[in-house]
């Protein structure tokens, strides 16, 4: 039975780290998901592990406004927001180490998806 007055939020928070093993600039992250279904079931888009002749779903840029210079072994941590409203679903992201940044899309101002 589907109950209409309560329904589920699909809004989300995860805190992400990373360690650079070699000195560069970054512009942003890319954003793949691997979903175990059910027993051996899955389906991907991780390189590594892309289902074959899955063409629905696609990988993500989460851009930066401000590229961020880094040296070998750097830690970085990023905070990412699943967002809904009653139309649309976007997301928010920030980086909170080696540097604070502002949050990127608030209110889904550059970017949504249509419900």
């Amino acid at each position: 039975k589907l109950n209409y007055l309560d329904p589920i939020d699909n809004s989300r928070f995860g805190e992400v780290e990373f360690t650079i093993p070699t000195t560069g600039t970054m512009h942003g992250f890319a954003g793949f998901f691997d979903a175990k279904l059910y027993k051996d079931i899955s389906i991907s888009i991780e390189p590594n592990t892309h289902s074959k002749n899955l063409i629905s779903w696609f990988p993500m840029f989460f851009p930066i406004r401000e590229p961020i210079t880094l040296s070998a072994n750097s830690t970085i941590k990023v905070n990412f927001w699943r967002c809904c409203s009653s139309s649309q679903v976007w997301y928010e992201w920030t980086v909170v180490e080696p540097t604070t940044l502002p949050i990127h899309n608030p209110t889904g101002r550059s970017f949504s998806i249509g419900k």
